[in-house]
């Protein structure tokens, strides 16, 4: 029996993501797809792999994975992969995979933000490139969780997904911060920009809380797999955490003390304290930078 997507996380975590792109002028929706069915994996099996060599990928036009991608790449890719899995889903690239373990890796690499964290480069050009980096992750994401639903990919690449996701959202909010200095408060355009990052915030918040969730969703995810998404989280959140509205982050908290204390969560016990603790310890941090008086 299949259980919709619409009873997880995962299409809350699409949405907000939408949301957080679309604050930009140029950007355009991701994903329009209504919610996607997916089914619990039987006794945690997990697909064959079908995917392709790596030099058939790049006849089909995704870029090379040996070096990093920009935003461009990431949208060549994303257009690639999407013409791919309209013919079968199952050839997209996979986590670890012998064949196409090194493409996966390219699409989620840590490596590929490094642009976005050199200050030499215009605050502007990186923000821009981030939201086109976002942009089409989060296509390449929606074509993992489409595949997800019909069995042709395993638990392991969208876990890697929602990871890639969360570094890149808190790439983007290590970027705010250095570009709300940058503005200038008699700016006609000032009031509208700090509307849409008003928005971003508030999207991260949702993405926050249903990645929470996703922890609880143990017919849908493997326990190893939940324990890799927390580690992510704990790199992730104490930088994400801070940039929350006040009430939103006081929420986040408190549900993450719940699962501490929900004897079905036991499996993870460890890593949710060590999260609660990075986490507490970055809110705290947040709450005192607040506190500062402004010039």
């Amino acid at each position: 029996m299949q259980s919709s997507i619409s009873h997880s996380s995962l299409l809350i975590i699409l949405l907000s993501l939408i949301g957080l792109t679309g604050c930009s002028d140029s950007a355009d929706s991701v994903a329009t797809d209504p919610p996607l069915p997916v089914a619990p994996a039987s006794d945690n099996q997990v697909p064959d792999d079908h995917s392709l060599p790596l030099a058939e990928y790049l006849e089909a036009g995704v870029p090379a994975h040996d070096r990093n991608w920009t935003g461009s790449d990431m949208q060549q890719a994303a257009e690639a992969l999407g013409k791919l899995t309209k013919e079968d889903a199952a050839l997209l690239p996979r986590y670890q995979s012998p064949q196409s373990g090194k493409l996966f890796d390219r699409i989620t690499s840590a490596e590929n933000l490094d642009l976005y964290q050199n200050e030499g480069s215009p605050i502007e050009v990186r923000v821009h490139e981030a939201i086109l980096l976002m942009q089409s992750s989060n296509q390449i994401l929606v074509l993992y969780a489409t595949a997800f639903a019909d069995q042709k990919v395993a638990d392991s690449e969208l876990i890697e997904m929602i990871g890639s996701t969360l570094r890149l959202s808190a790439t983007i909010v290590q970027l705010i911060n250095e570009f709300l200095p940058t503005l200038d408060k008699n700016d006609p355009t000032y009031p509208t920009r700090m509307e849409s990052l008003d928005n971003v915030r508030k999207n991260l918040a949702t993405v926050v809380i249903a990645n929470l969730k996703v922890l609880t969703e143990s017919h849908l995810y493997r326990t190893s797999e939940l324990k890799r998404l927390l580690s992510y989280m704990q790199d992730t959140y104490p930088v994400i955490l801070p940039a929350l509205p006040e009430a939103s982050r006081a929420e986040a908290l408190q549900r993450l003390r719940s699962l501490i204390e929900d004897p079905e969560m036991q499996p993870l016990q460890p890593e949710l304290k060590s999260l609660l603790k990075a986490v507490e310890t970055s809110a705290e941090q947040a709450e005192t930078e607040s506190a500062k008086p402004t010039n």
